[in-house]
């Protein structure tokens, strides 16, 4: 029972962590919208925002990639020589003293534009800790199948997270008409005190007593899922066996290090970067300029709608993730999920005069579609590749090709935050467009998963 309550106790500060992390990036999205406007408080154009955005994004991609390769190869011992929490804090108190400055400065009204540029590429450095750094600790204590249910549920932390930024901001700006360094510093200060009890709560693995019962929970665990398992073989292809995720308490195989050239020839890996680099850009376009393109159309209480997209996405990612789970065909939920989301965002786009209500509705429909999808994909893709032929237990090429896909992913939705502002008229448009192309992409996996479903 003490090891079931401290899985759950590890779980739900890992979650509130990165939930407030999480609720500082939404913020920053609601008052640099409001920023780059014509007017007296204007900072900076949206063409800058586009390069704020850029820098951040850029600068978060390439070191995640870097740390998620480090942490899937070097977790597969317990106790480990790095420090897991250390890792996640040193991040989280720099991201809630990054956002303190950003405070300071809007509440003295410094304009100068590079000063943003600047503490969002250091943003970007320190937020890239808490992803990787909470799922590894996660792995040390979560094992076998029951591992990719725990990270669908941990899937919804960003959105979670989303939502308390979107209400900080839509309930001190919006409806108290406080100054825009008023959400600011109440998103850096909440995530200061979750970092600060997760300081001395938070246990980054299993003590050395606790292994055992691990263990022994593991192989209960094993036997209770063997006819699903049995079910999964029967409708599985004959290339690819299934497997159970690789745990710690399983003796390493021989590593084969692979080559980032090479990982891209390895199946499904081209396939699933430029599929999860177009949704991932699909969501932060929308996480970012959503805001921005709102307060332009003069549509008011931008920060309830902005929610919805996280309020759709949140059950969303679950929902898909269960079914997945229980069906064993993903494809067949993701790919249709990306072309009905487009069809909302097309109809948003040409909508004349929607009301406040038809924005929540179909704003929400989108959140739950490719938020949603793009939730699932982010939380399981390590598991999804390390069960293929040529990655099973082998963490280190599994490391370069996981960080290969973040880091391309990331590399381009930063791209995408370029683009924006020469297509923000018809942001919904070039939103569906990457929808599109990001379901052409997984519709490999769909047609494989139509066909095994056949016979």
């Amino acid at each position: 029972m003490l090891i079931k309550f401290k899985r759950i106790l590890v779980f739900t500060l890992a979650f509130i962590q990165y939930v407030f992390l999480h609720s500082c990036r939404s913020t920053w999205s609601y008052v640099s919208g409001r920023m780059s406007q014509p007017g007296i408080d204007n900072y900076f154009s949206s063409q800058y925002l586009g390069y704020i955005n850029f820098a951040f994004l850029f600068s978060y991609g390439l070191t995640v990639s870097a740390f998620l390769y480090n942490l899937i190869y070097r977790i597969g011992q317990l106790g480990d020589r790095m420090n897991l929490k250390s890792f996640v804090l040193i991040g989280a108190f720099s991201t809630s003293l990054i956002f303190c400055c950003i405070g300071f400065f809007l509440h003295y009204e410094y304009k100068h534009p590079y000063l943003f540029m600047v503490l969002q590429i250091l943003n970007g450095v320190s937020q890239s800790t808490e992803w990787s750094g909470l799922l590894a600790i996660l792995n040390n204590w979560y094992q076998g199948q029951n591992k990719i249910l725990i990270l669908g549920y941990f899937s919804a932390s960003p959105c979670v997270g989303n939502i308390i930024g979107d209400l900080y901001s839509g309930s001190l700006i919006g409806k108290h008409d406080l100054p825009y360094y008023a959400p600011i510093y109440m998103s850096g200060i909440s995530l200061f005190t979750i970092s600060m009890i997760n300081l001395f709560a938070l246990q980054e693995c299993p003590l050395p007593n606790e292994i055992e019962e691990l263990c022994e929970h593991q192989e209960s665990m094993s036997i209770s899922l063997e006819p699903i398992l049995n079910i999964y073989k029967e409708n599985s292809s004959d290339s690819q066996e299934y497997s159970l995720p690789s745990s710690h308490f399983n003796k390493e195989q021989e590593q084969v290090q692979l080559s980032y050239f090479d990982a891209w020839f390895v199946p499904n890996v081209a396939m699933y970067a430029f599929a999860f680099g177009c949704i991932k850009a699909v969501y932060y376009i929308l996480g970012f300029w959503l805001p921005e393109y709102l307060n332009r159309n003069n549509v008011p209480d931008v920060a309830w709608i902005t929610a919805m997209t996280d309020i759709g996405a949140a059950p969303g990612g679950i929902i898909i993730c269960l079914i997945g789970y229980y069906s064993h065909k993903r494809a067949i939920l993701q790919v249709p999920s990306l072309w009905i989301g487009t069809i909302v965002m097309i109809i948003i786009n040409y909508a004349d005069d929607l009301s406040l209500f038809g924005y929540l509705i179909l704003v929400f429909i989108i959140g739950f579609l490719i938020g949603g999808t793009y939730n699932n994909i982010a939380a399981l893709i390590t598991v999804e590749l390390s069960n293929q032929d040529q990655l099973k237990n082998n963490k280190k090429a599994t490391a370069t090709i996981v960080s290969l896909i973040i880091g391309y992913a990331s590399a381009f939705s930063a791209i995408n935050q370029l683009i924006v502002p020469l297509v923000k008229d018809a942001l919904f448009l070039y939103c569906g467009l990457m929808s599109i192309i990001g379901g052409i992409l997984l519709s490999p996996l769909l047609i494989k998963e139509i066909r095994h479903q056949n016979y």
